[in-house]
C-alpha cells in the first residue's frame, strides 16, 4: 500500500529526529561512539536524513496561487530539493535527464522520470518502488519513440548476470527493485514516452506545468501538445523561504557546525599567516564537522586569488559560509589580532547591542523592512553614528534562499512566518576606520518569537 505524501513526510519526521551534529567527543565512551559512527575520533557526524526537503504544504499553496498543476524539476539542486536524492549524473556536467514531478493533488505520489541505469546504479540502493511513481527510460532524447504502451522491461539498462556466483546483496537488491519498479510503472524507449505515461497516470495531460529546465520543457511540449508550460523560478522563490521540518533539522546541523568551524579556524592563526591559510583551515574545520565550505570573506576580500599576511594589531571581519547536505550556515564576526583597535572595539560593541535588540524582537508578522529599521534606529539611540545595513535574507538551500526579490512583492515587504530561517547581515559599511567589522547569526522564526540556531556567544574574537 502506498502512503500519500503527507503520511510519508510525517513518518520521515518521526524516524529522523536526531541530536545536533558537530559536538566534540568528551569521554572515552563518546570517542568510541565517534569511531564506530561515521567520522573521526573527535567529531560525531549524524547520518543523512531521508525524504524530500521541500515544504509540500507551502508548495501546494503556491501552486494554487499561481494556478500550476505540477512542478517538473530537473536541475540538480531542485531535483534534490524535491526528492532528497542527488544522482551523481546531475553534478557531473550532464544536462538534466532525471526529473521529479510534484502534483497539486495531495493524494498523488511524487513522480520521477529518469534513465533506468540511473535508477538501477544510483537510486535503487536507497529508495523503494513505493517511494515514488518512477517511470524509467533507456536511450537518448534523440531516439525517443512515441509508443508508451507495452511492458518494456527488456529495455532496462542493468548489468547482465554472468551466473559465475550468486548475486551479492547490492546486486540482487538493485536488480529486484529495478525490475519491480519497471513492472509497476513501465520502462520505455526514450524519455518522451516515459513523460507521456507519467503525465497520463498523474492526470496531467491537459495541465499547466512549471519547469526549471529546457530539456523537460522540450520533451513535454513535443510529447503533450495540450500541456501549457511556464518557468518554475517564480514558484520556487515563493516556496524556499518557508522551511519544512526536514529542512529545519538540516539547518540545525549546518549552522552550529559552520560557526564552530569559523571560530576554530580563526583561533588557529597568528600574525604572519595569510588570508589563504585562513580559508584553507576553515574549509578543513568545516569538513571535520560534516560541512562543505562555500566561501569565506576576510577583511572585505572575497577573491580567492588575493593573498596577504595578517599582522599584529589588525582588525578584520570574517563572513563564513558552508553547507551540510546542501543547507547553509552563515556566520560573521570581527576578529582582533592582539589589542583591539579602540574605535573599532567601541563600534563592534554598539553593533552587537543593536543586533541583540533586533534578534530578540523578531517574530511572525514583522516585515523585512521592520528588521532593518529597528536595527538602524537602535544603533542611532546607542550613539552609533555610522552605516550598518541590518539587511535580512532567507538562508537554506541557498545562501540567499529567496533568490533576490520575490515576484509580485517588494523584497522589503516580505513578512516573517513560523519556519523561516534568516540571516541579518550587520557589516560596517565605512572605510578609513582602521579595519573592518561584521556580525551575523542565523535565526529561526518560531510561533511566537525567534531562536538562534548557532552559538551567538562572543560577538568579537580576540586572538
Amino acid at each position: 500500500m502506498k502512503l500519500n505524501r503527507r503520511e510519508f513526510m510525517a513518518g520521515v519526521g518521526m524516524a529522523t529526529a536526531l541530536p545536533l551534529v558537530g559536538c566534540a567527543a568528551s569521554s572515552a565512551s563518546s570517542a568510541d561512539s565517534a569511531k564506530s559512527s561515521s567520522f573521526t575520533d573527535d567529531f560525531i557526524v549524524a547520518p543523512p536524513l531521508s525524504g524530500p526537503r521541500i515544504n509540500l504544504a507551502r508548495a501546494y499553496k503556491v501552486m494554487d496561487m499561481l494556478n500550476i498543476d505540477a512542478l517538473v524539476l530537473g536541475q540538480g539542486v531542485n531535483f534534490y530539493y524535491s526528492t532528497g536524492h542527488r544522482p551523481i549524473t546531475l553534478t557531473m556536467g550532464h544536462g538534466p535527464n532525471s526529473f521529479s514531478i510534484i502534483t497539486r493533488q495531495d493524494n498523488m505520489p511524487n513522480g520521477l522520470v529518469m534513465p533506468s541505469f540511473t535508477y538501477y546504479y544510483q537510486l535503487a540502493d536507497v529508495i523503494a518502488p513505493d517511494d515514488f511513481s518512477t517511470y524509467m527510460y533507456s536511450g537518448h532524447r534523440g531516439t525517443d519513440k512515441d509508443d508508451p504502451s507495452a511492458d518494456q522491461t527488456a529495455n532496462l539498462m542493468i548489468f547482465p548476470d554472468r551466473h559465475l556466483t550468486s548475486l551479492d546483496e547490492i546486486e540482487s537488491n538493485r536488480e529486484n527493485r529495478t525490475r519491480e519498479t519497471a513492472k509497476e510503472y513501465g520502462a520505455f524507449v526514450g524519455s518522451r514516452a516515459a513523460f507521456k505515461k507519467a503525465f497520463s497516470d498523474l492526470g496531467l495531460t491537459n495541465a499547466r506545468i512549471a519547469t526549471d529546465n529546457a530539456a523537460s520543457w522540450e520533451l513535454i511540449s513535443t510529447a503533450l501538445p495540450n500541456v501549457s508550460i511556464v518557468d518554475a523560478d517564480d514558484a520556487l522563490r515563493r516556496i524556499r523561504p518557508y522551511k519544512s521540518d526536514v529542512e529545519i533539522e538540516l539547518m540545525r546541523r549546518a549552522a552550529p557546525a559552520n560557526a564552530e568551524a569559523a571560530i576554530a579556524a580563526v583561533k588557529s592563526i597568528r600574525a604572519g599567516a595569510t588570508y589563504r591559510d585562513l580559508r584553507r583551515i576553515y574549509y578543513a574545520e568545516a569538513a571535520k564537522r560534516g560541512n562543505t565550505g562555500e566561501f569565506m570573506v576576510i577583511d572585505r576580500v572575497s577573491a580567492d586569488l588575493f593573498d596577504a599576511p595578517f599582522r599584529d594589531g589588525q582588525s578584520f571581519l570574517i563572513d563564513a559560509v558552508s553547507h551540510a547536505d546542501g543547507y547553509h550556515g552563515d556566520y560573521g564576526r570581527t576578529v582582533f589580532i592582539g589589542e583591539p583597535n579602540k574605535e573599532l572595539a567601541k563600534i563592534t560593541k554598539t553593533i552587537g547591542m543593536a543586533w541583540d535588540e533586533v534578534r530578540h524582537s523578531m517574530k511572525p508578522g514583522m516585515k523585512f523592512s521592520d528588521i532593518t529599521a529597528l536595527g538602524q534606529s537602535t544603533l542611532k539611540k546607542l550613539g552609533g553614528n555610522y552605516r550598518v545595513s541590518f539587511s535580512p535574507h532567507s538562508v537554506g538551500l541557498f545562501h540567499t534562499d529567496h533568490v533576490g526579490k520575490m515576484p509580485g512583492a517588494k523584497y522589503e515587504n516580505l513578512v516573517l512566518e513560523k519556519g523561516m530561517i534568516l540571516s541579518v547581515d550587520c557589516p560596517l559599511l565605512e572605510a578609513g576606520i582602521g579595519g573592518s567589522a561584521h556580525l551575523e547569526d542565523l535565526t529561526l522564526i518560531t510561533a511566537d518569537g525567534s531562536e538562534a540556531i548557532n552559538n551567538v556567544g562572543d560577538q568579537t574574537i580576540i586572538i
